[in-house]
């Protein structure tokens, strides 16, 4: 598969989930990111190539490559138990989250505020996966995520080892999350999407149902990508 553009080519170097094979630059680029790409490349010997833009333009998904692309592998994905290495891990589920876009920008947040691996249920991996590196700014190759073909095994896991399960969630007499502690201790935080939001499966195994409070009397939900800056950032604010 292909992956364009300096800021995913880089991610994708520099990530150990992925193989790289080989990047083509257009030969008539000639920049900082363009050197700082044929320097690391050399360094992990990936194969470079020159070629016109023409080839560029025929092999990128989209127009915003910048005259860079890069051929790789598919990406790895881990296993649940890898993500319970830190003592006290912040992990995210997400849910229902249908378009490789919002899913790219969930997965930005979340690694920005330091969020120790994702969890998508399995059956809905079906996203481009060039979209989603390039709208996560590359985060996608760097944070740890695990399919799960079966939610209930996962979150039993979970459970096991000493998780709360927290479910963005304004039902089952939820508290506001400003009023949530989650300072310390292992947490799963569950975000559901536009259409389908949680499934009861991840509902029936929430320890504690957490919503946003809105400064006016709006009934529509954030969407998920804006609901998970809210919660990824909240939990950054009390663990630090």
């Amino acid at each position: 598969m292909i992956i364009e553009g300096a800021i995913a080519v880089k991610a994708a170097m520099d990530s150990k989930y992925r193989k790289v094979e080989t990047i083509y630059i257009d030969k008539d680029k000639h920049t900082s990111d363009v050197a700082f790409i044929v320097h690391e490349a050399y360094k992990c010997r990936v194969n470079v190539e020159r070629v016109p833009r023409e080839f560029i333009e025929q092999n990128a998904l989209g127009r915003t490559h910048g005259g860079i692309i890069r051929e790789v592998q598919q990406r790895r994905f881990q296993s649940v138990t890898s993500l319970l290495v830190k003592e006290e891990p912040f992990l995210a589920l997400v849910e229902g989250v249908e378009d490789s876009y919002n899913l790219g920008y969930i997965l930005r947040s979340l690694y920005a505020f330091g969020c120790d691996g994702v969890i998508l249920p399995y059956r809905e991996w079906d996203f481009e996966d060039q979209t989603m590196v390039k709208s996560s700014a590359g985060a996608s190759e760097f944070i740890p995520i695990h399919l799960t073909e079966d939610l209930a095994v996962t979150l039993k896991t979970l459970h096991d080892n000493k998780f709360r399960i927290i479910s963005a969630y304004r039902g089952n007499e939820p508290k506001e999350i400003y009023k949530t502690d989650m300072s310390r201790g292992p947490i799963l935080v569950c975000i559901g999407g536009p259409l389908r939001g949680l499934s009861r499966e991840v509902l029936d195994n929430t320890d504690e149902f957490v919503y946003i409070p809105y400064d006016r009397d709006f009934r529509n939900a954030l969407n998920a990508a804006a609901a998970t800056v809210v919660f990824a950032s909240e939990v950054y604010r009390q663990r630090h």
